[in-house]
């Protein structure tokens, strides 16, 4: 048996554990979460905005929304020059 085939037997066994398969579930949803919140920080909202990557069809309206409306921190930035 190949090496690869090893690794692929160890990690079905490990992701038989529910434990385990909700950890990892946990956090490969908690980094883009976190990512999204400090951009929508930076760019003036509330990182509480960040929540409708949740809902279907709802985060792409709200994905949609952001990129064309006028961000507030460059309402509140000091001109260039």
């Amino acid at each position: 048996m190949g090496l690869l085939a090893e690794w692929i037997v160890a990690l079905q066994g490990l992701l038989d554990s529910p434990s385990l398969v909700t950890l990892l579930g946990l956090v490969l949803l908690t980094v883009p979460i976190v990512m999204i919140a400090r951009v929508l920080r930076r760019a003036g909202y509330s990182p509480w905005w960040v929540l409708l990557v949740l809902v279907p069809l709802v985060n792409l309206i709200a994905l949609w929304v952001f990129a064309y409306a006028r961000w507030p921190a460059l309402d509140e930035a000091p001109p260039h020059g």
